[in-house]
């Protein structure tokens, strides 16, 4: 090997040589272009928001418009980012600072919470761009240019070689994590990483003061960014960076003074970024303050095994978003080929990148023990799993440091440029297929179309009213993006809410965050939907007729009814007055069954209930409907069903549609028995209690709307046990967001109260005086009144302001003094042992 390469890569890595700005125009663009190519999006014509989840749902099947689905895990951005975004836009858009968002959860705070990423890049690219469709492409778009670019320095200030700087930005920006978090914050803040180091190492090898100010707006970008525990995980890395620079510089010239006062400086410029990100910070502890957090704990779903897909068996597998993590098929090589290097020819940047591998394997693959991981930040609370965003991070500077090695063997140009095109070819062609097998880009036409049961709420609903969606919706939430509110939508909720939500719909929650009604699972006769206002539900057909439905995985045919009857159990656990018996039945492309067909229900071998079906009844791939001659009252038990054909002999097939796997059950044809469920409904009569009304505006959707909720508020004669809601007692007089006026126009002592949620920020007046605000249920702002008045509500964004401005004077006194540090410095040192480009 030659002597001079394994010096240059051994102690090149202080300041690195001037590069001429057209090889640096020159090395971006390419970067751009690798970019842009690995998206793959037209931002004229397509978007990157996941239309495909949305329109692959019942709700949205008369909506005009229609794309294949490609990926199921991205609701998320339907239930929780893009509805807080498209409330921050609009009201931006019509001149008010969002500071409160009245559709998440029936109310949240706003803008200024980083929870919701209003104060992030990606979302001011969005909010100004006049196409909404658009402005969200150009919003991802900007998340993975962020994340290439700010590698590109990191990695150029590192080795000084831009070959190796382009591809090791291509790697962070599109390793497995950024991939698979596309549409969440974990990208937004992922994406920052890099400029935090970046600014960091270059203003440590240059001493200039614009650097030291690139690393404050990094650190408070980064804390805006949405995911706090990314950013700590950014935190740990510039740690572990200036530890590593540090110890290497006094290894190299002992302790100096301008070394100190660097150390000083970055310091100072951290503090002035956290203080500019402090005020939103404490937006999100007070959410975190009012939240259960008992069931979060740390863990991991990796094992140390786990680690072999980073050759891309995470993406072949198709393992998921929480397991997916490689950076592609070559910049494992790449790596695999820098640890080998690192024996023979350490270099603290490359040290730095097997570090971040270390920590990594040690935290997100669970190979240290949980007792100590759990002592790390952050690491209590969260999934451990999510580190492996430092894979990616730890993939690009090793590779990097490869590609710096090959470039300088005493080998013939045309041999390196082959190899290095090779590889770019390879890497850029590897990440652009996994992106799009995460990522779909639909028409920009798909962009939220509004169906005719959704302008029919629309055009009705009012301020502080709300709805429920059941499953044809996606989840809980999506509505809100037509500002919808909606009480079930996704994010943390407090031990109130959950208990009333609890009373709505029993089984609402499906994660910590995220929740999915069943139609059948909503108690109409429930107080909590009259007290959160909820005037509209949005189900499937008929649904408040389904008494029973099977249920299980896969769907394939049962064997022929002509070789026997089919004969399973089914068990009702509520009463039931059943008046249908449905059954899925398939006639294999003939327009209707061989022949008739006999249910009979029994119970501990009892019939109970028997009906017959003509064959012109019975069609292809249709639910067939048994209608029983009386009304059958089913007490909660067990059933055992016999569905047969009254002519089994007859020459053309007739089968039903059955569940591959239903939690054990199985079903008999004949005397064959089969694991799986038949899929069959129990329908019987209507249970909507009598001020619910059903309106069908389109096929396969009901609108039932509650007429119990006439307005926008209610009375009620106390705060505790289960009073009476008097809506025609309160008149919304004026409405704002975060601001808004009701008149009660009773004579009766007693409670206004308005259906939304607020926090410890929210204040009331009555009659332009101030008063006491309450909780009615603990959780919805009510104020006593003896008689006719005018009450007013809103958000007081007074404390807001005093510690945005106790933040800035902070944030002064700490660039004060990072100038002066600055100032008494001498000229960093130059190496004439940097690495060459």
């Amino acid at each position: 090997m030659n002597t001079q390469i394994g010096k240059a890569l051994a102690q090149g890595d202080n300041q690195p040589e001037q590069t001429p700005f057209l090889r640096h125009l020159t090395s971006t663009m390419l970067l751009l272009v690798l970019v842009l190519g690995i998206v793959g999006v037209n931002p004229f014509r397509q978007t990157l928001a996941p239309m495909d989840l949305l329109l692959a749902y019942p709700g949205w099947d008369n909506a005009g418009v229609d794309t294949p689905l490609i990926n199921a895990e991205r609701s998320d951005a339907l239930d929780h980012r893009l509805p807080n975004w498209r409330e921050f836009r609009r009201e931006l858009w019509e001149g008010h600072i969002p500071l409160w968002n009245p559709v998440h959860q029936l109310g949240a705070a706003g803008i200024q919470s980083p929870i919701y990423e209003g104060l992030s890049i990606p979302f001011l690219i969005y909010a100004l761009t006049p196409n909404e469709a658009m402005g969200y492409t150009f919003s991802i778009l900007a998340n993975y240019l962020l994340a290439a670019f700010g590698t590109y320095f990191l990695l150029f200030f590192m080795f000084s070689n831009r070959w190796a700087a382009v591809f090791g930005a291509m790697v962070f920006a599109f390793c497995g994590f950024n991939i698979a978090w596309a549409h969440w914050p974990h990208l937004t803040a992922s994406a920052l990483i890099p400029w935090v180091l970046a600014s960091q190492l270059r203003y440590w090898q240059t001493g200039h003061l614009g650097w030291a100010f690139g690393f404050i707006f990094s650190v408070a970008l980064i804390g805006l960014g949405g995911f706090p525990f990314v950013a700590v995980l950014g935190v740990i890395s510039s740690l572990m960076l200036g530890t590593i620079v540090l110890i290497a510089e006094f290894r190299d010239i002992g302790v100096s003074r301008p070394a100190m006062r660097r150390v000083l400086a970055l310091g100072c410029a951290g503090v002035a970024g956290t203080l500019l990100t402090l005020p939103g910070l404490l937006q999100i502890r007070d959410i975190l303050n009012s939240t259960d957090l008992s069931i979060r704990s740390g863990g991991t779903i990796f094992t140390p095994y786990d680690i072999v897909n980073v050759f891309g068996f995470d993406f072949v597998n198709n393992l998921g978003v929480e397991r997916t993590f490689s950076a592609g098929i070559p910049a494992a090589i790449l790596t695999i080929i820098a640890l080998f290097l690192l024996i023979r020819l350490p270099n603290r940047f490359s040290i730095f990148g097997l570090i971040l591998a270390v920590f990594t394997f040690a935290t997100a693959f669970g190979a240290a023990p949980a007792e100590i991981i759990k002592l790390i930040p952050g690491f209590g609370i969260n999934p451990w799993s999510r580190a492996s965003v430092l894979v990616g991070l730890s993939m690009a500077i090793l590779s990097a440091y490869s590609i710096t090695f090959l470039s300088r063997l005493n080998l013939k140009y045309n041999y390196k440029l082959f190899f290095l095109l090779l590889m770019f070819t390879f890497q850029a062609t590897n990440l652009g297929y996994w992106f799009r097998e995460f990522n779909a880009r639909p028409d920009i036409e798909t962009f939220f179309p509004e169906t005719p049961s959704l302008s029919y709420v629309l055009s009705k609903i009012l301020p502080g009213q709300s709805v429920i969606a059941d499953d044809s919706f996606v989840t809980s939430g999506v509505l809100s993006n037509y500002r919808l509110p909606e009480l079930f939508a996704h994010g943390f909720r407090t031990d109130a809410q959950n208990k009333i939500a609890t009373d709505i719909a029993p089984s609402y929650q499906t994660t910590y965050t995220a929740s999915i009604i069943q139609c059948s699972d909503i108690n109409f006769s429930s107080l909590g939907i009259i007290y959160t206002a909820v005037r509209f539900l949005l189900v499937r057909d008929s649904c408040t007729e389904i008494a029973y439905e099977s249920s299980g995985a896969g769907h394939r045919p049962t064997a022929l009814l002509n070789s026997g009857a089919l004969k399973g159990n089914l068990t009702i656990n509520k009463p039931i007055i059943a008046t249908k018996f449905q059954v899925l039945f398939a006639t294999y492309d003939q327009d209707y069954a061989p022949s008739a067909s006999i249910l009979e229900l029994y119970q501990n071998g009892q019939l109970v209930a028997r009906a017959e079906l003509p064959p012109e009844a019975i069609r292809n791939n249709r639910f067939a409907t048994f209608d029983f001659n009386r009304d059958v009252p089913l007490s909660p038990g067990t059933y055992q069903y016999v569905i047969s054909m009254t002519k089994p002999g007859s020459q053309k097939m007739l089968s039903a549609w059955a569940f591959e796997t239903a939690g054990g059950a199985t079903y008999q044809i004949g005397s064959n028995t089969f694991p799986g469920a038949p899929k069959i409904k129990i329908v019987g009569k209507n249970r909507l209690p009598p001020n619910f009304s059903i309106t069908s505006i389109e096929p396969g959707i009901d609108v039932i709307e509650n007429r119990t909720i006439s307005g926008s508020g209610y009375y009620v004669n106390g705060l505790s046990g289960q009073p009476e809601a008097d809506f025609s007692a309160v008149r919304l007089a004026a409405y704002r967001p975060d601001d808004l006026t009701v008149e009660y126009l009773g004579a009766a002592r007693g409670w206004v109260v308005f259906p939304i949620r607020t926090n410890r920020h929210w204040r009331a007046m009555l009659d332009e005086k101030p008063v006491e605000l309450k909780k009615f249920l603990d959780f919805f702002p009510a104020v006593e009144v003896n008689g006719p008045g005018r009450i007013r509500f809103y958000y007081d964004s007074s404390q807001l302001l005093r510690t945005l401005e106790l933040c800035i004077a902070g944030f002064v006194a700490a660039v004060v003094l990072l100038v002066i540090l600055n100032g008494g410095m001498s000229t960093p040192r130059t190496s004439n042992r940097a690495a060459a480009a």
